[in-house]
């Protein structure tokens, strides 16, 4: 066995666990050595090798793997990165519309207060031109008896015979 390690460039633990997973005869002990014919001792040295082989392309898979995983984990980062990135930009946005909308309010507040005083202004106006308007009106409704009135104290001041006799 000690041959067989040496050949392979394992230690002697490695190829008796070899031996042992596959299951491979020994043909002999002596001195507690196991000891095997060639064909054994070829198929273990083959074994060994191709394992080793096999050892290296697994490394290999598993270090690519790793490589696979740690470009996967950089790239999800990544994205997180820019998907916060995005958030904070969108709060940006959603403060400066906020801002404006607030502002439109309030514009819009002083534009209704303007409106309801230039109502206000309207109505007054409209009611002193009726005003204007209603006392000329009355005013020659007040003429009118005033002559009447007129007539009536010169034709009380006028004698009793001269109502009678002047029409």
């Amino acid at each position: 066995m000690r041959d067989i390690a040496e050949e392979v460039g394992k230690d002697k633990s490695n190829v008796y666990r070899y031996i042992k997973k596959h299951n491979i005869a020994y043909t002999d002990v002596k001195e507690r050595a196991m000891l095997f014919n060639a064909t054994q001792k070829n198929s273990i040295v083959k074994g060994m090798t191709g394992e080793s082989i096999s050892n290296v392309a697994q490394r290999s898979q598993r270090t690519q793997h790793n490589e696979d995983k740690n470009q996967k984990d950089n790239d999800t980062s990544q994205v997180i990165a820019a998907m916060q990135a995005n958030i904070e930009n969108l709060k940006e946005q959603n403060t400066l519309l906020v801002k404006q909308l607030e502002s439109k309010d309030k514009q819009l507040n002083e534009a209704q207060k303007l409106v309801d005083q230039q109502q206000q202004l309207n109505l007054s106006t409209q009611h002193l031109l009726n005003q204007q308007n209603e006392p000329s009106e009355v005013k020659q409704q007040t003429q009118q008896p005033e002559e009447n009135n007129d007539y009536q104290k010169k034709a009380t001041k006028k004698s009793f015979f001269k109502r009678l006799f002047d029409n």
